[in-house]
């Protein structure tokens, strides 16, 4: 018997960089003029919220997604997987639930341990960002499908009275 390989669960989340003469040129330009750290800041929140995206796929349908890099930034692609609505709201807000706990663990941590640095105020502020930005209702960011599913959601109970 021989199995689709189209269909197959990879056992690793793949990463596809699309356009990435771009994509390197755009960010070879972004980090060669960060003298802030911020644009270095912005990448490594924007992977950490996309990590919080992959860990919900992964708990929900435990296979790993596909990453898509490009000169905009870094998305999951579901590849055509439906899923029911409540799952759909717990993936839309994995990612900006995972920017907001890494906020507050970022500011607890330096109230009791670390001690308050530009560094550690820079990372929860650009994750807060990073997170909030993505709630707003912009065709492609987390909001609409977030606003989808409660809406989906919501014609679910009322269809149940």
């Amino acid at each position: 018997m021989t199995h689709n390989r189209r269909w197959a669960c990879p056992k690793l989340v793949t990463l596809r960089v699309k356009d990435p003469a771009l994509t390197l040129l755009v960010y070879a330009v972004l980090l060669l003029g960060d003298g802030l750290g911020l644009a270095r800041m912005g990448l490594a929140c924007a992977l950490l919220h996309e990590g919080g995206h992959v860990a919900a796929y992964w708990l929900l349908l435990r296979c790993p997604p596909r990453l898509e890099l490009s000169a905009f930034g870094i998305c999951m692609r579901m590849g055509g997987v439906a899923l029911p609505p409540g799952q759909e709201l717990l993936l839309a807000l994995a990612g900006p639930l995972a920017n907001a706990l890494l906020c507050l663990g970022a500011l607890a941590g330096m109230q009791r341990v670390w001690g308050y640095s530009y560094g550690g105020y820079w990372f929860a502020a650009v994750n807060c960002l990073v997170g909030g930005c993505n709630l707003l209702p912009v065709p492609g960011l987390d909001g609409p499908r977030a606003i989808a599913a409660l809406r989906a959601l919501w014609q679910l109970q009322l269809s149940k009275k």
